[in-house]
């Protein structure tokens, strides 16, 4: 396989996550099946403490021309967010930065996602606090021409020297391609991450309108407000949430 661009998200929910399952239009089928649709190549599912990657997801991925890298939105610190990619064990196994510190090594990513955002999930200054634990830094897709929080991960990572991603956070189906990446690697889990490291990333990010910002909420209000039945990951047959 030779190295080329690829096009890649590594911030996606579905409708397993035990946190968000409420917001999330899209069960992993439908969202790989729609990334694959906009030409995407590269694809994390990252579920709040919750690793859905298996070999029959990754090869239903491979079907529709996507690498899927196991992932997942831990909270560390309390309640704060990390992603974290490739690791074995759970979630309460990277509960900490410093067990982060530990379990990390060449086969991993740690990217500190939305880290300046105004929010109890944002891990803000534990970030350049902590900066031998993080891989990458990420560049949201959830801002607007106005209002960017984005834009002291930028300058984190300009300052560090730290390879800067950029994720849209997707809950719904319609924000998959609005802010994206592309790595320089071989369509392969090490050869992606190896090229993360590396800074082999193009960041293409696009501002959501006003518009698009209230059809989120709107979308996120009207799920939470109407009764959903959760699907319960453990009995999802071959989308059992672990890896061999």
């Amino acid at each position: 396989m030779a190295e080329r661009w690829l096009k890649m998200d590594l911030h996606c929910h579905c409708n397993l996550d035990p946190r968000d399952h409420k917001m999330c239009d899209a069960s992993p089928e439908s969202l790989i099946a729609e990334a694959g649709r906009l030409g995407y190549q590269v694809l994390a599912i990252t579920c709040h403490n919750l690793d859905v990657w298996n070999r029959e997801l990754a090869k239903y991925a491979e079907d529709h021309g996507i690498t899927l890298i196991p992932g997942m939105e831990v909270d560390v610190e309390g309640r704060r967010h990390a992603l974290v990619y490739n690791f074995t064990g759970s979630a309460r196994d990277l509960s900490t930065l410093s067990a982060i510190r530990e379990r990390r090594g060449k086969d991993t990513l740690v990217i500190a996602p939305h880290p300046f955002f105004p929010a109890p999930s944002s891990l803000g200054r534990l970030v350049e606090k902590n900066l031998d634990v993080f891989d990458a830094v990420e560049c949201s897709g959830f801002f607007t021409t106005r209002l960017d929080f984005n834009r002291e991960a930028r300058r984190l990572a300009l300052r560090h020297r730290k390879p800067l991603v950029g994720n849209a956070d997707v809950h719904f189906l319609w924000q998959l391609g609005k802010t994206f990446s592309r790595v320089y690697a071989e369509p392969d889990i090490l050869s992606i991450i190896e090229a993360i490291k590396q800074n082999r990333v193009q960041v293409e990010k696009h501002a959501l309108t006003l518009a698009e910002v209230g059809r989120f909420w709107g979308d996120a209000l009207g799920r939470i407000l109407l009764p959903q039945k959760r699907v319960p990951a453990r009995t999802v047959g071959r989308f059992a949430p672990h890896r061999p």
